[in-house]
């Protein structure tokens, strides 16, 4: 008597649907994790400005909104930017982030990321 070897029909389709499952949650969430390193990036360009040191937040502000229109990120608000005072450090400030993003995936079921992400301001002035 000959074995057969090799999968099912129900095991192909099976394993067909897995893959498709995960093809749809990685194209689904790729451009918001692609999103966000844009904006970790231009927050390390923003923080890497010395002159930045000394500037009002609304110069900061400005800078953001610069950054954000160039790189064509739409879906990000300057006002999810923040600048605080450094704990610790007399006249030291950093720039944060943080905000959500809901994406639809399937049915009636969407993602919820959050972000947040904070930088020094002035940090290439520092030896």
């Amino acid at each position: 008597m000959h074995k057969q070897k090799g999968a099912t029909f129900i095991s192909w389709v099976a394993g067909l649907g897995v893959v498709i499952f995960a093809f749809i949650t990685i194209v689904k969430l790729a451009p918001i994790y692609i999103e966000f390193y844009a904006v970790h990036s231009l927050m390390d360009k923003i923080a890497m400005d010395s002159s930045l040191r000394n500037a009002s937040t609304q110069q900061i502000r400005g800078k953001v909104s610069d950054y954000l229109d160039i790189n064509g990120i739409y879906g990000i608000k300057p006002e999810n930017f923040s600048i605080e005072q450094v704990e610790g450090k007399e006249n030291v400030h950093a720039l944060a982030v943080n905000y959500e993003v809901r994406k639809h995936w399937i049915a009636n079921i969407d993602f919820l990321t959050t972000f947040e992400y904070s930088k020094e301001l002035g940090k290439a002035g520092d030896t």
